[in-house]
């Protein structure tokens, strides 16, 4: 496992060192720059996705879950996924409203949804083919134990909201069977393998887990089962917008032990039009809040530092200044980083690697409120 993550990771940055080093050499300008640092860019995203993949599949990615109706998280999904299918690959779906309700990140369910319905359009190969996707009820003695995964899984209530994805495709072998929720292992092409075992990863998560029924050449099925919850779905809200405050005089604290973290950061809020103050740890950052009494609007601070890290350069700010906006950072998810109890709670949290958009709308969100 740690060899195919560090073959994906070394691959994307084989992509961003050459794209890099050509963008810097004499001579280059122009169109040929702006491709090279695109193509950079979208490397490293790639392995942003390969990092987080690799959390939901060790069940580490978990966030706020809500009651919601999983046939709702589907039909959300239903018109990206309509716009990624091949032509001549048809995608019937029987999504009951209200259906089923489970306790659930929305995201995580529609990246099963997602991953399912992928996989089932390259079992179709070239050819025409039917994707069906449902959702149903399913009593816990319903759940077959033929072909389920974890292999050790036992109901812990007495129903389960099933997603169901069928298709036309090859079929799986028996002994593929057993290995298709490995890290990795695929029988398609190069560069997958990353897809079911998220699917399981997240079932997992959420206490449920996958059941695959499959005839090599003619078809198959897999069904992820969740625990039915009797809280009651609330309807869609539409966030409201936020505007950015970008006028002169406001000043960012940016507090990461990092330098080129620190520096990109200070950059990104800077073409904002911030002015922006930097410390390399917990201990300078109260000591710069202090060198500028009533002058920093806001904090954006790493979570693992030297010396003093997040939590406790929190504590120390919110001292000298109680209603201080703090943003907190890290390369943890969000679940993880507020798992444990803290005397004071920031305004947001941004999980790395965040992109500049991210960063824009998070200090909006924030300033906004304050």
């Amino acid at each position: 496992m740690a060899g195919a993550v560090a073959h994906h990771f070394n691959n994307q940055l084989q992509v961003v060192m050459l794209n890099l080093d050509f963008a810097l050499r004499d001579g280059a300008s122009g169109q040929a720059v702006d491709e090279s640092l695109d193509a950079a860019l979208q490397a490293t995203r790639r392995a942003s996705e390969v990092s987080g993949l690799m959390l939901t599949y060790l069940g580490k990615a978990q966030s706020k879950r809500l009651p919601m109706s999983l046939s709702s998280a589907c039909l959300q999904a239903l018109p990206m996924l309509r716009a990624i299918l091949p032509k001549g690959i048809l995608l019937e779906h029987n999504l009951p409203l209200p259906g089923p309700v489970i306790l659930a990140d929305a995201s995580q369910v529609q990246q099963v949804v997602t991953n399912l319905i992928t996989n089932a359009w390259e079992a179709e190969g070239d050819s025409k083919g039917l994707i069906r996707l449902s959702v149903k009820t399913a009593a816990a003695a319903d759940i077959t134990q033929t072909n389920r995964f974890p292999v050790n899984w036992r109901p812990q209530t007495a129903a389960y909201a099933c997603l169901e994805v069928t298709d036309e495709g090859c079929g799986i072998s028996v002994e593929s069977i057993e290995k298709i929720f490995d890290l990795f292992f695929t029988t398609k092409f190069t560069g997958r393998g990353m897809g079911l075992p998220v699917v399981l990863g997240i079932a997992e998560a959420h206490q449920g887990c996958v059941a695959v029924e499959s005839e090599l050449g003619k078809r198959s099925v897999f069904r992820v089962f969740f625990p039915v919850t009797t809280a009651a779905a609330p309807g869609a809200v539409t966030p409201a917008p936020h505007t950015l405050a970008l006028a002169g005089g406001r000043t960012v604290l940016v507090v990461e032990d990092e330098s080129a973290v620190r520096k990109a950061v200070a950059s990104a809020l800077n073409q904002f039009g911030f002015t922006v103050l930097t410390a390399e740890d917990g201990a300078a950052a109260v000591g710069l809040f202090q060198s500028h009494p009533g002058k920093i609007d806001l904090v954006l601070s790493d979570l693992s530092m030297p010396r003093m890290n997040g939590w406790e350069t929190l504590a120390a700010l919110r001292k000298l200044a109680p209603d201080l906006p703090v943003i907190l950072s890290s390369g943890y998810n969000e679940a993880q980083a507020m798992a444990d109890q803290h005397s004071e709670l920031p305004q947001a949290f941004l999980g790395k690697p965040y992109q500049l958009q991210e960063l824009r709308d998070t200090v909006a969100r924030i300033l906004d409120k304050a």
